[in-house]
């Protein structure tokens, strides 16, 4: 028996009484606009996104002004929401950023107890019905709301293969360890059972490797609790196997995608070195030397990486775990020096993944079809 929730029906009744729509840029083309402006530092014209996709070149020319990466993820979101707006003709588009006064004080601040801030905003000629595109990394992506009740829908874009999310593991000792806190537990719940499969597991044993071996039944309640609690999401919008937009229960995303566990040893967030004695072996195993905290290491032992979504050197690594910034480096005679002090290291961090394979848009909307 199929069950939703009163705003679900509500949304997905709507939803799938339109005509379906193919996202504005389908996955092919996000991914060549990507690639384009890491390559070029250019926005592309063939695409016209100013009038196509707003919210994208608004993102990518903020990337040029500001000199900063854009992940590739933005652009399915943006693309979403687009093609989410077209569908329920909210055609007049702004970028609140340049125009907070767009937004009635009170449609702000109820945004801010779901944890959203506003980025951009889809609405129609009355303004009396708005979809917005929202930044937080506690809130979901979006929200659609009636101006008139205040009625809110939430909505969470993902791609076809996509992390619920990702927070980081409670720091472990020199053992390298992992462990559970109770500020994880609170602060985490929807990835208890999850991560005690894999207390004792061993950081600095596992380097360079994923954890992936977890009980199905685990993922799945970190997955569907993951948007009923704090991101509370009553809906994700993907994009099926013909491109097309597809709305799904937030809470039934096992019945439509292959789920996946994993905790990566070392991801994302870097921190001030909380296992400084192990830092030391892993220098002096890499024939490094340790003077009045200089740090000088035989370059060819460390390796490199490029910052996300650009190119050149963005840090060198001593490991999978160690790295330093490379605007915190001196290379000199073959050797790559620095201060003992400007070494980061990585936390570990845990996920649910999920693929939506082989989804069609008209098998959700039938599923669905009884309870519409």
């Amino acid at each position: 028996m199929v069950i939703l929730t009163r705003s679900q029906k509500e949304l997905m009744r709507e939803f799938y009484s339109l005509s379906l729509q193919q996202v504005v840029l389908n996955k092919s083309q996000r991914n060549r606009i990507w690639h384009f402006y890491k390559a070029n530092k250019e926005i592309p014209q063939e695409f016209n996104l100013q009038r196509i996709c707003p919210a994208l070149f608004n993102e990518i020319l903020r990337a040029l002004n500001n000199n900063s990466n854009i992940q590739s993820a933005v652009f399915s979101e943006c693309s979403f929401a687009q093609t989410l707006a077209n569908m329920l003709n909210l055609q007049v588009f702004t970028d609140y950023r340049n125009n907070h006064a767009y937004l009635q004080a009170e449609i702000v601040e109820l945004l801010e107890t779901y944890n959203m801030f506003p980025r951009y905003i889809y609405s129609n000629e009355e303004q009396s019905r708005v979809l917005i595109q929202a930044g937080g990394c506690n809130g979901v992506d979006s929200a659609l709301i009636s101006v008139v009740d205040y009625n809110v829908f939430t909505i969470e874009f993902k791609e076809a293969g996509a992390k619920s999310s990702e927070p980081d593991l409670p720091k472990y000792g020199e053992d390298g360890k992992l462990l559970i806190t109770e500020e994880f537990k609170q602060n985490y719940p929807q990835f208890v059972n999850m991560l005690s499969e894999h207390i004792g597991y061993n950081v600095f044993e596992n380097m360079g490797h994923n954890e992936n071996n977890f009980s199905p039944e685990n993922i799945k309640t970190a997955i569907s609790n993951n948007y009923n609690a704090k991101k509370f999401a009553d809906v994700i919008c993907t994009e099926d196997i013909n491109g097309y937009l597809v709305m799904i229960p937030a809470n039934q995303i096992s019945q439509w995608a292959r789920l996946q566990g994993e905790i990566r040893t070392a991801w994302r967030n870097s921190y001030d070195v909380w296992t400084p004695n192990r830092l030391v072996r892993h220098i002096e195993e890499n024939d490094g030397t340790i003077q009045n905290n200089v740090v000088s290491i035989p370059s060819s032992s460390l390796t490199t990486s490029q910052p996300r979504g650009g190119l050149g050197i963005s840090r060198y690594k001593i490991n999978n775990l160690f790295f330093i910034r490379a605007e915190n480096v001196n290379i000199k005679s073959g050797k790559t020096i620095f201060n003992m002090d400007s070494v980061r290291q990585l936390n570990p961090t845990i996920t649910a993944k999920m693929f939506f394979d082989g989804l069609d848009v008209n098998d959700v909307k039938n599923y669905y079809k009884g309870e519409l």
